[in-house]
């Protein structure tokens, strides 16, 4: 840390490169860009990585159904995945890929460490085998009847009907998702994590102040406590991932590399500008790991992850802020039904300049620190929006530049300011910092929302104009230089979730603003425009939508 500021990596899950970016990739990106953002305003030392999740069985099946090579649909993912992302300003500082030399070596050193710890066994178990094809199946590699439901088609380890997850050798008519063909049983050896070594380890690791909130620090605990079972590591040729040093045929399972993106991303950062990825992994060394994630993959990150971390003498995560599915309309999303939304279906279809704006603006109004579900509704986004950025902070902030500009010149008057109006932005500041950095969103856009509230009644009660009208400019000069700092307090405030909106802000007053410009200081500044910060979202413009 320099000068008493924070070193922090911060990390997205890894989107998987056999699918596109959608309305849900997009809560966690918004999500972990808004509390990037918000601590590069107050000037930490901030990295930002993320990266394509590329290995595995489906990898295969799709670039097999394309005629493609893994690598030329990893690769075209990645180009999407990326261009997708920039819509909707997420700041990574990297965005990288698993299938990487880097990835690899860092996925061998962890594999070492565990088995010097002795963290890793062998056992043989029965897997299904197509004799037509000459390889063993992967579960997604074998079709046939779910053992609950009895619904046919499923892949051979989770029921899409039903939701019910099972083993491969408990699917009914197992065949081939190649062939067609009905597979044999055979005995495979394998490699396995022994998770119940570590157990006391995990147990005070998810009990360290701030690295679980409450609901999945007793979600994991009951895990633990249960018993942890052993986690297989490794999947037979072919597969798409890395082989495993010494072995014959095996490879690593996908969820074994998948997160080492995050390490492995850093690594390839820090080696283009000549850094040491262990300024940001060092175990006890002054950097925070922070992850944001779905409740989807909390076992991973909050178990298997830390363990490898730990064995190989890298950092564990200070936080893993895990967040709920996105729901859209009260239901799951549904191609069927047309509510399962791509990002950039989303971007093409709503009719307005501001639609990733304020996709970003609504998202931060409903995310808070809890693994709760949130709903997208298109009626709920037009009155969050209106309400807030239009009717409240835009308002405020037209009407006093428009102010500016008629009767003082297009700049801000140089007068004192109401010191109560002053007092209230700096109480509020500190609450506003708390909230973000407890990822409680939600409460910092009904804070901010309720600063504009007070000001559009301060200038509504001193009434500037009736000032003007008896010639009594040096009244009017302290309502208006009152308001325009309290809207810059607002775009300060707003600038992690809203910065596009903000940087017009900035444009108007050719100012680059830092956290601590939320305090009173505008004073005989000129405005350059008065352009609406903002234009209202109206029904027609999310038609298209579905």
């Amino acid at each position: 840390m320099n000068n008493g500021k924070r070193r922090i990596l911060v990390t997205s899950a890894l989107p998987y490169a056999n699918g596109d970016i959608h309305l849900g990739h997009l809560l966690e990106a918004v999500q972990t860009d808004i509390y990037v953002r918000y601590h590069r305003l107050r000037g930490d030392d901030v990295l930002y990585v993320c990266a394509d999740d590329t290995h595995g069985t489906p990898i295969e099946i799709s670039a097999l159904r394309q005629g493609i090579t893994p690598e030329e649909l990893i690769d075209k993912a990645r180009k999407s995945h990326v261009s997708d992302y920039a819509v909707y300003d997420i700041s990574f500082d990297i965005y990288y890929t698993t299938n990487s030399e880097e990835n690899r070596h860092y996925a061998e050193q962890i594999y070492e460490s565990l088995r010097r710890n002795g963290l890793v066994t062998e056992k043989e178990i029965d897997q299904y085998y197509c004799e037509h094809d000459k390889r063993f199946l992967p579960d997604r590699f074998i079709v046939g009847t779910c053992p609950r439901c009895g619904a046919q088609k499923q892949y051979g380890d989770v029921c899409e009907v039903c939701g019910a997850t099972y083993e491969p050798t408990d699917i009914v008519d197992p065949a081939c998702g190649i062939c067609g063909q009905a597979p044999q049983l055979r005995s495979s050896a394998h490699i396995y994590v022994q998770l119940s070594k570590r157990q006391e380890f995990l147990r005070e690791f998810i009990n360290r102040p701030g690295v679980l909130q409450p609901d999945m620090r007793n979600f994991v605990g009951t895990w633990i406590e249960e018993g942890l079972k052993e986690w297989c590591i490794s999947r037979d040729g072919p597969y798409f991932g890395f082989k495993i040093p010494d072995t014959e045929n095996k490879f690593f399972y996908v969820w074994m590399d998948a997160p080492i993106g995050y390490l492995s991303s850093t690594a390839r950062y820090c080696a283009e500008r000549g850094l040491d990825v262990m300024d940001y992994w060092k175990k006890g060394g002054p950097s925070e790991v922070v992850h944001f994630i779905g409740k989807d993959i909390v076992y991973f990150h909050a178990l298997f992850w830390p363990v490898m971390l730990d064995s190989a003498g890298f950092a564990v995560p200070a936080s893993l802020r895990v967040h709920g599915f996105l729901n859209v309309e009260g239901e799951k999303m549904s191609k069927s039904r047309g509510t399962f939304i791509l990002a950039r279906e989303y971007a093409e279809k709503v009719s307005h300049p501001q639609a990733a704006e304020f996709l970003r603006f609504y998202y931060g109004s409903k995310l808070s620190p809890n693994s709760t579900d949130l709903d997208f509704s298109r009626d709920e986004i037009m009155t969050r929006v209106n309400t807030a950025l239009i009717n409240n902070i835009g308002n405020l902030h037209n009407r006093s530049t428009v102010f500016c500009e008629r009767y003082f010149d297009g700049r801000v008057p140089q007068a004192a300011w109401d010191a109560s109006i002053a007092a209230l932005v700096e109480a509020a500041a500190a609450d506003i910092a708390a909230h973000y950095e407890s990822g409680d969103f939600k409460l910092v856009t009904e804070r901010i929302q309720t600063l504009g509230s007070v000001g559009n009644k301060y200038f509504q009660d001193t009434k500037p104009w009736e000032s003007v009208k008896k010639g009594d400019m040096e009244a009017a000069a302290v309502v208006i230089v009152t308001c325009v700092n309290l809207i810059k307090a607002l775009m300060v405030f707003l600038k992690p979730i809203t910065p596009k909106m903000c940087a017009a802000f900035e444009k108007q007053t050719g100012a680059e603003l830092t956290w601590e410009d939320y305090k009173f200081s505008l004073s005989g500044q000129k405005i350059s425009q008065v352009d609406k910060l903002a234009l209202p979202l109206e029904a027609e413009h999310l038609q298209g939508l579905f």
